[in-house]
């Protein structure tokens, strides 16, 4: 089993006929690859401000899963051309969720792994539009990157030969 300290940068966008959303997080995490999976963990503050969330995400061949417990509770599926319903419980109630992925590339290298997710969203069985998330992550002893009051910083080496 591999575990790595990471940061984590998650990119949404919901995008509808009139206009897109835009959600950006960057934050640490662990990085775990076990037995041909790889499970990203991460704590969202963002979603509920009185409690935090759980979140992991499961990378494992031609899925994406997203599971979140804490503030937010849900157990998201994405695999290309197929629709998955599931429960997204919040503060305000609970939604039912149906996605239908679209799309799903993962580019993985050493020290970093990006995955970009394309789904149709419908939420109470009523369209949300075409949605789209990037999480990338890089490991956090990289010497290319470093945290300064929890934003991600990244420095080119040729920043340092001016």
């Amino acid at each position: 089993m591999l575990t790595k300290d990471v940061i984590v940068a998650i990119k949404g966008i919901q995008t509808d006929m009139f206009e897109a959303d835009e959600i950006e997080l960057v934050t640490t995490g662990q990085f775990i690859e076990k037995k041909n999976k790889i499970f990203i963990t991460y704590i969202d503050a963002t979603l509920d401000k009185d409690k935090e969330t759980k979140t992991i995400v499961k990378l494992s061949e031609g899925q994406v899963s997203i599971q979140r417990y804490g503030g937010v509770n849900t157990n998201m599926v994405f695999e290309k051309d197929k629709a998955h319903i599931t429960h997204y419980e919040t503060p305000f109630g609970v939604f039912e969720i149906n996605t239908l992925t679209k799309e799903i590339k993962v580019d993985r290298q050493d020290d970093y792994m990006e995955i970009n997710v394309a789904y149709n969203l419908s939420i109470n069985h009523m369209s949300m539009g075409i949605n789209t998330f990037t999480i990338t992550v890089k490991n956090a002893k990289s010497e290319n990157f470093f945290l300064m009051d929890d934003q991600v910083m990244h420095v080119e080496s040729e920043d340092f030969n001016h």
